[in-house]
């Protein structure tokens, strides 16, 4: 059988779309806390069978999700490329930033090794009626974070290399759109049914900007992605210009209209796109606020998720509630 969320991922319209969450497997779960209490980071990303057991902890609990996300982090790629990545409790930080990094260094792929061993342990034990995703991180973002060296309120100097350095700018976001694109189909070598590209700081860039830089090398990785249905996330905007990219949809955050981005992408399935907030205000809240989501896409592809990732504070019964209102 073909999985509910692989076929609104594929554009069937679904009488009842189905539900994931980013960052569902995280730290808003006591059982993922339990295995951090006794494991870093850093331990979960390397080891195949703890990053296994949390990205499949969610399911247990909430059995009418239709898809797990395998557990994993989007600078893994900045890893490979020699950048040494460490995430301590205060978000992740680089021991080198890209430009100490020769441009012509081939990624390690022996970092993506226990991501692959992870993606085939659960595809063997999830149920066949339910999906598994991968994902990597998009150009755009994955330079913002390689040349900032660390999470940054403004992303000042990355923004300001764009138009310093134009050439080197485009010569490293054609790189790490082939490494994206590398490692999203490896994902799905080894067992995921369809992945999501995070561009997470696209919203920061103009819209000039954005098209000029991040769009191109996110059109460039996505078009090499073949064999399993592509996502775009462009955390903070969707211009019509998205239309051009070669992926089956996008995933919309909540600063955008669920309405707004289903005028705008009448051929593209839209995933999305509650406030993760909402969730914090209680169940009668978020109930709402995801009924008439679904209410707003009803009659087109959609699968039902968050504008961004669940927080830590969310109480896992409101997120049981949301579930249950949405497959009604």
């Amino acid at each position: 059988m073909t999985a509910p969320l692989v076929r609104a991922l594929q554009g069937e319209v679904l009488p009842v779309p189905p539900v994931w969450f980013m960052r569902q497997a995280g730290r808003f779960l006591p059982e993922y806390r339990a295995i951090r209490a006794k494991a870093s980071f850093e331990d979960l990303l390397y080891d195949a069978d703890l990053a296994a057991e949390v990205t499949l902890q969610p399911t247990r609990r909430f059995p009418k999700l239709d898809g797990a996300i395998i557990f994993s982090d989007i600078l893994v790629i900045l890893e490979a490329l020699g950048c040494g990545v460490v995430i301590p409790e205060g978000g992740p930080r680089l021991t080198r930033t890209l430009d100490q990094v020769d441009p012509a260094t081939v990624p390690d792929e022996r970092v993506y090794e226990s991501v692959q061993a992870a993606l085939r342990k659960v595809r063997a034990e999830l149920p066949p009626e339910k999906a598994l995703l991968g994902f990597a991180g998009a150009p755009w973002t994955l330079l913002a974070y390689g040349l900032e060296g660390k999470g940054s309120k403004t992303w000042a100097r990355a923004k300001a290399f764009l138009h310093q350095e134009p050439v080197k700018a485009r010569q490293w976001l054609d790189k790490l759109a082939d490494a994206s694109a590398r490692l999203l189909n490896l994902h799905i070598g080894a067992g995921a049914q369809g992945v999501q590209l995070f561009d997470t700081w696209a919203g920061e860039l103009d819209r000039e900007d954005f098209e000029a830089y991040a769009l191109p090398a996110a059109e460039r990785a996505l078009a090499q992605v073949t064999g399993a249905p592509r996502l775009y996330f462009p955390r903070g905007i969707l211009p019509a210009s998205l239309n051009r990219l070669p992926c089956e949809g996008f995933a919309v955050s909540w600063q955008v209209p669920m309405a707004e981005a289903r005028d705008l992408f009448p051929g593209k399935v839209l995933q999305g796109n509650l406030d993760p907030t909402a969730l914090l205000a209680g169940k009668e809240t978020a109930v709402r606020k995801a009924r008439a989501i679904v209410e707003t896409m009803k009659g087109r592809p959609h699968v039902f998720n968050l504008g961004h990732g669940l927080l830590p504070e969310t109480d896992p019964d409101v997120v049981g509630a949301v579930i249950d209102a949405v497959k009604g």
